[in-house]
């Protein structure tokens, strides 16, 4: 068949690129992923050191108006945004981050971000005392060639930054964007957002501001004891397809001990730890935090979720300066469950799992438990997941199985305090009565008609005990 010389146009349009890039997600997660940036220029110009984070700040400000993030993480460099970083999507011959521990693998993220908020964007940035910016307008998303974007030199000393960093403003806001933004409740879901996924960094230091307010981090621990034979945590570290994977299943510092309450005692609101269930960390962000679902593995061959398991933590890191092998999504928060290491680490997450709810099944109804467990657990003190696997590598029973490996099980160690009897010495009551009838024996034996059910009930069993035992005697 003769070639002819006509050609067939393959090229996306800008409508629907830009429209099916921020389609998929949310914006809270994109202003993480612009804050994720930010981070990731502090490792750059730490230059394979360890980064001090205490020196670098984060500035996020929502308004109805407008929305700028500001930092001091080193900026960009002029021949990284004449090449590389407005791009939409990496190149092949970009490696600035192949000796970095980062999670961004496609080059979108600060890009769609700024689509999804808006149609103005204005990218000021100081790199050494090299500032310029980079505008992305309305008319440029509107066009249907993708030009090149100008870069621009500052024409006054007002616009130019104060110290190497970046600022990125964006401006005629969509609408429900705008509402968003002027709503106390969306920030303060960006505000827990960071609080959980960056929360190693800001323990280590980074300062991030939400509308001039500080964030803290959410602590996400396990208790160790200082004694060679006190109680620990499950611990296993394996490098996994050239991923190095930590684990951790151990008790949190929530006073729950596993015992059956009425949910009139306020079990949940009162006893049981945000933190329980699994936390995952890749390359130090925590993609999820308190997964108590099946995701992570509950309900599948181990029990589902239960308040009785409020005192167990677990947390798994991935770590790896090849972000493509992490098991994490193009969002950064959401977990890819069909890579081989994610499926081999969850074989180990349950193992750890089963060892702690047979744990809580042990002291379960136990009278005084409280009292009998806090003695062998006082000197314990709640440990990230780095601290918590260095504390139980010095133990002796610790077994190493490579260079990066280890493994420790408190149940076969015996570290793990036994209740004085395997049988129950109380058991639950339950019954359920009309709510009208609840409040009339309430208010006869209590002089309470508001008084919780749980109460009633007690007060109702005590009295036919006192009963019976003077039948009895």
């Amino acid at each position: 068949m003769k070639q002819s010389t006509d050609k067939a146009q393959a090229s996306p349009t800008k409508q629907f690129f830009v429209s099916m890039l921020t389609r998929d997600i949310s914006l809270d997660d994109a202003i993480l992923d612009l804050l994720d940036n930010c981070l990731d220029g502090a490792m750059r110009i730490a230059d394979g050191d360890e980064v001090d984070y205490s020196k670098h700040f984060v500035k996020i400000k929502l308004a109805k108006d407008q929305f700028s993030i500001e930092d001091n993480c080193g900026g960009i460099p002029r021949d990284v945004a004449k090449n590389y970083a407005f791009k939409m999507g990496r190149e092949p011959d970009d490696d600035r981050d192949s000796d970095t521990e980062t999670i961004g693998m496609y080059g979108v993220g600060m890009k769609r971000a700024i689509f999804k908020m808006g149609r103005n964007a204005l990218v000021r940035t100081r790199h050494d005392n090299d500032t310029f910016e980079v505008p992305i307008t309305s008319e440029w998303l509107e066009a249907k060639n993708w030009d090149p974007l100008p870069i621009n030199e500052p024409t006054k000393a007002s616009e130019k930054l104060p110290q190497p960093g970046t600022r990125i403003t964006v401006k005629d806001l969509y609408e429900g964007v705008a509402r968003h933004f002027e709503n106390e409740a969306f920030e303060n879901k960006v505000r827990t957002a960071i609080s959980e996924h960056f929360t190693m960094f800001l323990q280590c230091g980074l300062k991030v501001e939400l509308n001039d307010k500080p964030v803290e981090p959410v602590r996400v621990e396990v208790l160790v004891s200082t004694r060679e034979d006190g109680p620990a945590p499950f611990v296993f570290r394996k490098i996994i397809d050239g991923v190095v994977v930590s684990i951790t299943v151990g008790r949190n510092t929530s006073h729950a001990l596993g015992n059956e309450e009425d949910e009139d005692a306020g079990f949940e609101r009162d006893r049981s730890s945000a933190t329980a269930g699994w936390t995952v960390l890749c390359n130090d962000r925590a993609v999820i935090v308190g997964d108590k679902s099946r995701l992570t593995g509950w309900g599948d061959g181990i029990p589902l979720y239960h308040p009785q398991f409020a005192i167990i933590t677990g947390i798994i890191e991935f770590r790896s300066k090849r972000a493509d092998k992490l098991p994490v999504t193009t969002t950064k928060r959401a977990l890819d469950t069909s890579s081989n290491v994610w499926l081999e680490s969850l074989v180990k997450m349950k193992e750890g799992m089963r060892i702690w709810i047979d744990y809580t099944n042990q002291w379960k109804n136990q009278a005084s438990s409280e009292q009998q467990q806090a003695r062998h657990w006082e000197d314990a003190r709640p440990m990230p997941l780095g601290k918590a696997i260095e504390a139980v590598a010095q133990r002796k029973a610790a077994k190493r199985t490579d260079e990066e490996g280890i493994e420790f099980n408190p149940k076969k160690n015996k570290v793990l305090p036994e209740p004085p009897s395997k049988t129950p010495s109380s058991r639950r009551v339950t019954f359920s009565k009309p709510a009208e009838e609840i409040r009339l024996v309430g208010k006869a034996l209590l002089d309470d008609e508001n008084a919780k059910p749980g109460d009633v009930g007690e007060k109702a069993f005590d009295l036919a005990l006192a009963k019976a035992k003077k039948r009895g005697g």
